[in-house]
């Protein structure tokens, strides 16, 4: 009989295949404690939902299903179904990750657990957005259940121009209750040329207690578009062409994937 799952990792999909597809063959190589996934289909593509479904067949910690005619797009129906998922955890321990988003080095889940304490209850990834630089964000993080589920937080957008985007509810919560949290500091390979994803442009490389020779996990950002936001910033005038420049911004996000998802496979094998 398999143990029983101490960790619920909650992923949202949205056209992310390959994406998610990389991280559960990440945690699989890399997870010390038992876990189990959820992943919620935020009614993609047909195509796209067929394809994880037969991907996640290899894997019985892996459950996955589909929300029929769910019609929110964004911020808004990433909050949605993140409410939802939250409320499906029955572990002592949870995680949220995006779905272009993986952690890259053995035991992570022992690692962040071992931060956790008598008032830290929450350990994740930073964010670059001003004033919040000092709690986890939802690109991947963990925390203890019961404390979580006690703040019933709303992860669910409300004004994006006052910067309450997507579980903008998490930190003022957490701190007002008397809790602290952990975060692991992100480096944006746009401007830090010391880490493995150097020679990609805008990709989140995250590292924990100033530890900069390993990398703890990495997001390679605006997934769902193939990045085709962050290819307007810096780059070729090509890109930032009216009609054709949104063809180049997605074969690139299409070529970069590729390498990412290698990257991330590489980093993997030298550690199992």
């Amino acid at each position: 009989m398999a143990p029983q799952p101490l960790i619920t990792i909650c992923i949202t999909h949205f056209n992310d295949v390959e994406f998610i597809l990389n991280t559960l063959y990440c945690l699989q190589k890399l997870t010390q404690n038992p876990y189990k996934v959820i992943i919620r289909d935020n009614n993609a593509k047909k195509k796209n939902y067929l394809k994880l479904k037969q991907g996640i067949s290899n894997y019985e910690n892996v459950e996955l299903y589909r929300a029929e005619n769910f019609k929110l797009k964004g911020s808004i129906g990433h909050g949605t179904a993140l409410n939802d998922l939250v409320e499906k955890i029955d572990t002592p321990f949870g995680c949220l990750f995006d779905a272009d988003f993986t952690f890259l080095r053995k035991n992570w889940d022992a690692t962040l657990m071992s931060r956790l304490n008598d008032k830290v209850k929450i350990i994740g990834t930073q964010i670059s957005r001003k004033g919040v630089e000092d709690f986890p964000f939802m690109v991947g993080m963990l925390f203890e259940t019961k404390v979580l589920k006690e703040l019933n937080v709303d992860f669910r957008s409300r004004d994006l121009e006052k910067g309450e985007d997507t579980g903008w509810e998490l930190r003022g919560k957490y701190l007002n209750a008397g809790w602290e949290a952990k975060v692991i500091e992100l480096k944006n390979s746009r401007f830090y040329k010391d880490g493995p994803f150097k020679d990609f442009l805008g990709v989140g490389e995250y590292y924990l207690d100033g530890d900069y020779e390993h990398i703890l996990g990495s997001h390679f950002s605006r997934g769902s578009f193939l990045g085709a936001a962050k290819y307007t910033k810096n780059t070729s005038f090509i890109y930032r062409l009216p009609a054709i420049g949104k063809f180049f911004r997605k074969q690139r996000g299409k070529r970069d994937k590729k390498r990412w998802i290698e990257l991330c496979y590489n980093i993997v094998q030298k550690q199992t």
